[in-house]
């Protein structure tokens, strides 16, 4: 690997060249709704996002940690939206994405964020947690940039007069990172409703990815947004799932939803939703060989790979052998 190009990786997270930027789908179906998948390469790295309008406000429904993506994100929403950026929505309590939602915060700041409420930590806990993630990206990202002016520095003055101007970039985005605000948050305790003009939100607690967790459904859509927490195969990051497990099956009973968002993945049927209920089936409970045999086919079927779903299923049985102390 030659100098420049592991520059080239040091100054990765800094540039618009990231792959994770390029090529963000904006799919929009109808005037209210848009569904914003992020690229083939960036699929299991950055979850899908929701944008919803109403007549009156826009409500943007998860995020994630990386600040170059969001950029562009905020820049393509102005442009877009007609009305106000009232709510940004949570569906977990990942810091990484909840310091994505500190830099959204800044450059709306009229916009309140919505997380589901812990019960466990408190306010000025979760908030503290998000200083330090962002603390500790920043840390990174100044320390990438440092030694990539050394590196360039020892380059020819044609190399370096074309990397000038991307460190100029670097630089800027990154002075413009040291001065975000403060985050607001706001925990929700009950489920509640939005009205956006002639558009409602239902935010509806639940278990899930990272324990506390919440679901957004829209009536007019007959949709649910659920990012991890309804993803159709779970990636299982804590010992206990019971609960995460009973808030998917009592969803399985509704009868007013057409479809749902993952928070990784295709939007999938209402019906698909026992594949998930399915996977907690056989990592809690004694499972024979053909049980298991059988749901990596009706996996598969969803076009999601065994060597994935093996990968999954160790995951969630390392989790369950965890000791509890």
């Amino acid at each position: 690997m030659t100098r420049l190009v592991k520059v080239c990786l040091l100054l990765f997270t800094l540039l618009a060249t990231s792959f994770t930027v390029n090529a963000t789908q904006w799919h929009t179906l109808d005037k209210n709704l848009t569904l914003l998948e992020p690229n083939k390469q960036a699929q299991y790295l950055l979850p899908n996002q929701v944008l919803i309008r109403g007549n009156k406000c826009a409500a943007l429904i998860d995020s994630h940690g990386d600040f170059v993506a969001l950029e562009l994100l905020i820049a393509k929403m102005r442009t877009k939206l007609p009305v106000p950026l009232c709510y940004l929505i949570a569906t977990n309590l990942d810091v990484g994405q909840l310091s994505g939602m500190r830099l959204l915060q800044s450059a709306f700041a009229d916009a309140q964020v919505i997380i589901p409420g812990n019960g466990i930590l408190s306010t000025q806990t979760l908030i503290h947690a998000i200083d330090n993630e962002t603390e500790y990206k920043l840390e990174g990202f100044a320390q990438s940039l440092e030694l990539s002016k050394k590196r360039i520095a020892q380059a020819n003055t044609e190399q370096q007069l074309r990397w000038h101007a991307k460190l100029q970039q670097a630089e800027q985005r990154l002075s413009r990172w040291s001065a975000l605000s403060p985050i607001e948050i706001k925990p929700l305790v009950l489920n509640t409703e939005l009205d956006l003009g002639d558009y409602t939100l239902k935010l509806e607690l639940m278990s899930g990815y990272k324990g506390a967790a919440l679901r957004v459904y829209s009536p007019q859509n007959r949709a649910v947004f659920g990012g991890h927490n309804l993803d159709l195969l779970p990636y299982i990051a804590q010992r206990e799932t019971e609960s995460w497990r009973l808030s998917l099956a009592q969803l399985s009973l509704r009868k007013n939803i057409n479809w749902i968002l993952p928070g990784f993945g295709k939007p999938y049927k209402f019906e698909q939703l026992n594949l998930p209920n399915r996977f907690f089936t056989v990592v809690n409970e004694p499972t024979s060989p053909a049980m298991l045999n059988d749901l990596i086919k009706a996996y598969e079927l969803n076009k999601i790979s065994s060597e994935r779903f093996t990968a999954y299923y160790q995951q969630a049985l390392k989790q369950k052998k965890r000791t509890r102390f």
